[in-house]
């Protein structure tokens, strides 16, 4: 008997439709928090409703740096907002070092 082999996977949008509670529940983050968050334009969400972020993966991770770097760090917001500024400065800088280096 010949068996079938079936692959299935996941396809994943470059952007989702994640609601205000599902963020606050995964990541562990208050609510009064995140609202702030969104405020102060740490995210490329185009809504000022929480309730339905869209968000994608990389504001999820953003969302996940933030709060540790406030957490953990104990950085203010206006803070958290300069250092996600620097560090995606940073791996700008890298990608363009990293493409000069392929040219010489």
């Amino acid at each position: 008997m010949k068996q079938e082999n079936t692959i299935i996977g996941v396809l994943i949008e470059e952007t989702m439709t994640i609601s205000f509670d599902e963020v606050c529940q995964k990541y562990h983050i208050p609510e009064e928090l995140l609202h702030e968050m969104v405020e102060y334009g740490l995210f490329s969400t185009k809504t000022a409703k929480t309730e339905h972020l869209k968000l994608n993966p990389e504001d999820l991770r953003k969302i996940e740096s933030a709060f540790r770097l406030h957490r953990d760090l104990g950085i203010n917001l206006p803070g958290v907002a300069l250092a996600l500024e620097l560090l995606e400065k940073i791996d700008q800088l890298n990608e363009e070092l990293n493409i000069l280096r392929k040219h010489f």
